[in-house]
């Protein structure tokens, strides 16, 4: 495939899939749909299927997923560096699975692998901000409420692992589907034009952030780290000082994920090794500012 088509097949399918981030993201998390981060990441997967068939090169893929969390870091609004670091590693993980070819086989063990990430990086997300006091925590819950009401840690395993596995067979559905239709989709293609009325709401990031510390997931693992503490008789002063460290990394992430922004970087990219993939980012910012 020459250069010219490359940086098109890159900057169109950058474009598209930011614009479905951004449009179907705001709108299934402004709505509290549950399990949005799976759907998004589902349909991620499926545009990544259309990118490897329609251009029978692997790279473009982990290229098209670079591209659009370049993208995503430009936004003026919203959250970034989780975002960001979910379509880098999903397109990575899908990637990884075409080493195997780009066939049914390929495209199913990618997704299969993509499909992970998202049980993966809120456990390493949250793991950071509390440290092994999550993990007490967790086991003090489960021992106060789901021991107590005879629900034995086996059956959660296994409840996650089911989930997991409807997930992994969903992403090898939308695989072969993907393969059938030879890369068609028109919910996709006619999502771009949905989106251009889905604007996300700004705000000044400081106090965005501080909106997120009252994220329900967030209050809950800071609320059984609480409970834990205080029933494993730490002194009020010592409850304080633990707390403070899971507050303050949580706003410092949840700020520097609204403020980081990557455009500086993409002029440097030009000259270098890069280029195809600058060039395409350039591509999809010109598609993203037309459409918002």
């Amino acid at each position: 495939m020459d250069q010219k088509r490359k940086i098109e097949i890159l900057g169109n399918y950058g474009a598209l899939l930011s614009i479905i981030e951004i449009g179907l993201g705001s709108l299934l998390h402004s709505l509290y749909i549950p399990f949005a981060g799976h759907i998004l990441s589902l349909n991620q997967g499926f545009l990544l299927c259309r990118v490897a068939i329609l251009s029978n090169d692997r790279s473009l893929t982990y290229g098209v997923s670079n591209i659009a969390a370049v993208l995503k870091s430009l936004s003026p609004a919203g959250k970034k560096l989780g975002p960001m670091l979910s379509l880098s590693m999903q397109g990575l993980l899908f990637y990884i699975g075409t080493l195997f070819g780009i066939n049914p086989i390929g495209l199913s063990l990618g997704m299969v692998l993509l499909s992970f990430w998202s049980f993966i990086q809120p456990l390493v997300t949250y793991y950071l901000f509390f440290g092994n006091e999550i993990i007490n925590a967790a086991e003090f819950l489960y021992q106060k409420t789901f021991q107590y009401h005879g629900i034995k840690a086996e059956n959660l395993l296994w409840l996650f692992v089911g989930f997991i596995a409807v997930k992994a067979i969903a992403g090898m559905v939308l695989a072969l589907m993907a393969w059938k239709t030879k890369g068609r989709s028109d919910y996709q293609d006619s999502f771009a034009g949905f989106a251009k009325a889905k604007t996300p709401v700004t705000g000044n990031p400081l106090v965005l952030a501080l909106k997120d510390l009252l994220r329900p997931i967030f209050l809950l693992s800071l609320a059984g780290t609480t409970l834990f503490l205080y029933f494993s008789q730490y002194e009020i002063g010592e409850i304080v000082w633990y707390l403070m460290r899971p507050i303050a990394i949580g706003f410092m992430f949840f700020y520097f994920s609204r403020t980081l922004t990557l455009d500086r970087w993409l002029a440097r990219l030009e000259n270098g090794r890069f280029h195809a993939f600058a060039e395409g980012c350039k591509v999809a910012l010109e598609k993203i500012r037309k459409v918002f």
